[in-house]
């Protein structure tokens, strides 16, 4: 359901491995912190004296770059999180309490990101027409089932049309961003293929690489002495991987593995799971593969999203909960 379920993912994704297995019926009460702007009036045209307008105060939770985000919305915004829960929270379980500041932090950081999004795509004249966010509509209703099926949802969820017009159009102004971020991508990389040998201590690996020294067959060696049991089967095989890919290495091995011609073996390489012994036997440029392509634009996404926040004066008024 395109940008409409990443609300309910990414709540998920927060609340599945912190959230009770059992949620209690008591119900947590929310109340951060509130700050606020004052907005004054516009002079009045005319000389005359006039009594001065009453200030209208506006909480805020959060201020990017001088644009208010108002408390209303960031109650809105975790009010939708919340919702994605299976049960109310507990606020006498410590886990609860955990979640609770976890959706907190969630839901401000999404509308913070959301405010530098918005702004980047202005300073780069990006802009999304009406006419495009009302065919993104069309595709989620009828991805939902209709009109009818459509509004259910939005009682559901406790969200109106206008919300997912907002949600369509943001997703479309950052799908127009993340093609500039990755237009410059590499599509290829140099790839090493590896096998390695773990040994618990320094001094066994050394025993180890002195038999491999001495003519031992390294495939063999990892079969029958590797403490890697992903890998044992296959001799140690750690297969192709580029330099800070989607592999999951530890950097230490992938350094060493890195710093090896074909063929080469090298020195004792200790990692937080025991000591490697690496032996390199493919080295070339190929293209990327699709889990490593999609690593280093999630990667470059995350980059810049990390760039835009360290540029930014951003003003958060919400406090965690005790």
């Amino acid at each position: 359901m395109r940008c409409l379920a990443l609300l309910v993912i990414s709540a998920a994704a927060i609340f599945a491995a912190a959230c009770a297995p059992n949620a209690p019926a008591q119900p947590l009460v929310i109340t951060p912190q509130i700050f606020s702007v004052t907005i004054n009036p516009p002079p009045s045209p005319t000389a005359s004296p006039t009594p001065m307008a009453t200030p209208t105060a506006i909480p805020l939770a959060a201020r990017v770059n001088g644009q208010p985000i108002p408390l209303s919305a960031y109650q809105a915004e975790l009010g939708r999180y919340l919702r994605t829960l299976p049960g109310p929270l507990d606020p006498n379980d410590e886990r609860d309490r955990q979640t609770l500041a976890q959706l907190q932090e969630a839901a401000l950081e999404a509308l913070i990101e959301q405010a530098l999004i918005e702004q980047e795509a202005a300073r780069l004249n990006i802009a999304v027409s009406e006419d495009q966010v009302a065919a993104e509509l069309a595709i989620v209703k009828a991805q939902i089932g209709g009109e009818a099926q459509f509004q259910a949802w939005l009682i559901a969820t406790g969200q109106t049309e206008s919300d997912v017009r907002a949600q369509l159009r943001l997703e479309l102004l950052t799908g127009a961003l993340r093609e500039q971020v990755l237009s410059t991508l590499p599509r290829t990389a140099e790839y090493v293929r590896a096998y390695h040998i773990v040994l618990a201590t320094e001094r066994e690996a050394r025993q180890v690489l002195a038999r491999l020294r001495n003519g031992a067959q390294f495939t063999a060696l990892a079969r029958s002495l590797s403490l890697d049991e992903s890998t044992r089967p296959a001799g140690g095989d750690l297969g192709w991987f580029m330099r800070g890919g989607n592999a999951i290495l530890w950097p230490e091995v992938e350094e060493a593995a890195f710093g090896l011609q074909v063929g080469e073996t090298s020195d004792v390489v200790p990692s937080p799971i025991g000591y490697h012994i690496i032996r390199v036997i493919g080295r070339e440029v190929r293209p990327l593969t699709e889990l490593d392509a999609a690593h280093l634009q999630a990667r470059a996404m995350a980059e810049w999203m990390d760039g835009l926040k360290a540029r930014a004066q951003i003003e958060r008024f919400i406090a965690s909960p005790s």
